[in-house]
């Protein structure tokens, strides 16, 4: 299965410190094989004229530049750290995938879906190009919601009829972590040989989120024992040559 891994940063977001540059060496640490397309501001000029998007509904738009070319298509928001292999995605026994948003820091409901029925939209992959045609669609009315994006995408998650019909894995539901679900949690973090732990679990990503606080994913003003915060930083500042290509 071809597959691409894919996140959005402009200039402006960039400078102030996101943590895209350790976002990009913690997944390739993991994935030297795996393709990680970065859209950054000549993209984003381009595509939010033509489409007349903004950055709460690009992210389908985006990934439906990919699907030509990908059988698994994943967008990963730029303030993540990646910590392990993400078999569990590469995978792709599912038409939509997506992490668990409840967590110990804010939880969210939209309509008829309630904080445990949450999915965190910051990573969402998926095999099905109908569902960043379905998701494309829904989202020009991401501005109405307190979420946006992430609104529209847990409405059509458990309400649109081809979405519902589609075989859909909400990755650390059950156990580990792959995003917003081990928020304020970060002082329970431990290392296990080489795993990231934290309450008997393994933590394969982290996602900072938490809005408009920045820089983000500075490791060690965030809670963290010092031992992982070491793990962080090897994962995040390790970089390996890259052929840039044009899309």
């Amino acid at each position: 299965m071809k597959t691409a891994f894919y996140t959005l940063c402009n200039d402006r977001y960039y400078r102030k410190g996101i943590g895209l540059d350790k976002m990009i060496n913690s997944f390739k640490y993991f994935h030297p094989d795996i393709d990680l397309v970065v859209f950054r501001q000549d993209m984003i000029d381009k595509i939010f004229k033509e489409k007349g998007i903004n950055f709460y509904n690009a992210k389908p738009t985006f990934a439906k530049l990919l699907t030509p070319y990908y059988d698994l298509i994943v967008n990963l928001d730029s303030d993540h750290v990646v910590l392990g292999r993400l078999d569990k995605i590469l995978k792709g026994d599912f038409d939509v995938c997506g992490p668990s948003n409840l967590n110990d820091y804010e939880n969210m409901t939209v309509e008829n879906v309630t904080k445990e029925q949450y999915v965190q939209g910051g990573m969402i992959g998926s095999t099905n190009k109908k569902f960043w045609d379905i998701y494309e669609e829904a989202n020009k009315d991401a501005m109405k919601y307190r979420c946006r994006e992430n609104d529209i995408l847990n409405i059509i998650w458990y309400n649109n009829p081809e979405v519902v019909a589609m075989n859909k894995a909400i990755l650390d539901q059950d156990k580990d972590y792959y995003g917003c679900k081990a928020l304020n949690r970060e002082k329970e973090f431990y290392m296990d040989g080489d795993k990231v732990m934290c309450r008997g679990e393994q933590v394969f990503m982290y996602h900072h989120a938490k809005g408009g606080h920045f820089p983000k994913l500075v490791y060690e003003t965030m809670g963290f024992p010092q031992p992982v915060v070491d793990f962080m930083n090897k994962v995040s500042n390790y970089t390996q040559s890259a052929k840039y290509v044009a899309i």
